[in-house]
């Protein structure tokens, strides 16, 4: 009989033994170090990044401290700052009832993108002011002025030149500005514009200041208020389609001028213009007149009104030579009320 070997039972399961070294004890605690490490570096990352690119330490914004904040942040304070300063400018106004006119005030608004600039550029403890700007309202005192003579100290004087017909003389006289080198201002018709467009630009071209004599050469001194203004924008707005920008002058057709035409302009911010001595040259053709009613009356701040006309042109030459025989400059209507 054979005998049977004994089996030893199977076992279900096996103990695995771990067994930590040193090596690997320094490791583990080594990766510890590093996560908390880690943790603590983003944890204050946001600190960091305002050290490095935030506003320095005890900066302040009017008396308002600032340390540390980002630009952005910086900006949305000043945004907020700004909003409770702004103010608008009024316009100088008439009170129609009573005559009485109101000035103008001026309008104060803040420079933000300066202002961030300031504070962010600040060194650590220093104050900042808002970067503040006035704002200069379209419609002062000054425009319910007419101008007849400029109140200047220096030797200037200006030609206003209206022009509602005459283009036939206009190539001759823009020959003779560019030979005396000087410039004029000329007050332009619409109604003429329209028909004259490429003499318009050429006016344009040359450098010489165009202003407005209105839509059409119309007797307006018993228009109302509204019509006037009608006239005017109506000029301005064929002006600028002609690709021409006019200045804020107003010559007045027929020189008409009055209180209501004055009103109607200022309200548009334009200043009307009028003139110290009229060279009549619609009307005299007799160039030794015209030269004695312009020459023995030069002065300081003086308008010439004129019109491009054959004896004009005749008598332009000699009249700029007496002026400036005398010391005189021209200058155009604008650049001459800026010297006042």
């Amino acid at each position: 009989m054979k005998r049977k070997d004994k089996v030893a039972p199977k076992r279900k399961g096996r103990l695995t033994t771990i067994i930590i070294t040193r090596n690997m004890t320094l490791l583990i605690a080594f990766s510890v170090l590093v996560f908390v490490f880690t943790a603590v570096i983003i944890s204050s990352f946001g600190d960091i990044k305002r050290m490095v690119y935030g506003v320095k330490p005890g900066v302040t914004l009017e008396a308002r401290v600032l340390s540390g904040y980002l630009p952005l942040e910086v900006r949305r304070i000043i945004e907020a700052m700004a909003d409770q300063e702004r103010t608008a400018p009024k316009d100088a106004m008439i009170f129609k009832e009573t005559g009485e006119l109101i000035p103008e005030s001026l309008g104060l608004d803040i420079d933000i993108d300066s202002t961030v600039n300031q504070v962010m550029k600040a060194k650590p403890g220093e104050n900042i002011k808002l970067v503040r700007t006035v704002i200069a309202p379209a419609v002062t005192t000054l425009h319910f002025d007419p101008v007849y003579r400029v109140n200047t100290g220096m030797p200037f004087m200006a030609f206003a030149i209206n022009v509602a017909w005459g283009e036939e003389y206009l190539p001759r006289l823009l020959e003779i500005l560019r030979e005396q080198n000087m410039k004029v201002t000329f007050f332009i018709d619409g109604t003429w514009a329209q028909k004259y467009p490429d003499v318009l630009k050429l006016l344009d071209e040359e450098g010489h200041e165009l202003a407005s004599h209105g839509y059409e050469h119309v007797h307006i001194e018993n228009l109302n208020e509204s019509a006037i203004k009608q006239l005017i924008s109506d000029n301005e707005r064929l002006l600028l389609n002609l690709g021409v920008r006019p200045s804020k002058l107003f010559a007045p057709p027929y020189g008409e001028c009055n209180n209501t035409v004055i009103a109607a302009a200022a309200s548009l911010g334009y200043t009307t213009v009028m003139w110290t001595i009229d060279t009549l040259d619609w009307n005299i053709k007799d160039s030794e007149k015209i030269l004695g009613r312009i020459v023995p009356k030069i002065t300081s701040g003086a308008i010439i009104l004129a019109h491009p006309t054959e004896i004009f042109l005749e008598v332009l030459p000699r009249i700029v030579d007496a002026s400036r025989h005398s010391g005189y400059q021209f200058l155009t209507v604008s650049e001459l009320i800026k010297t006042e």
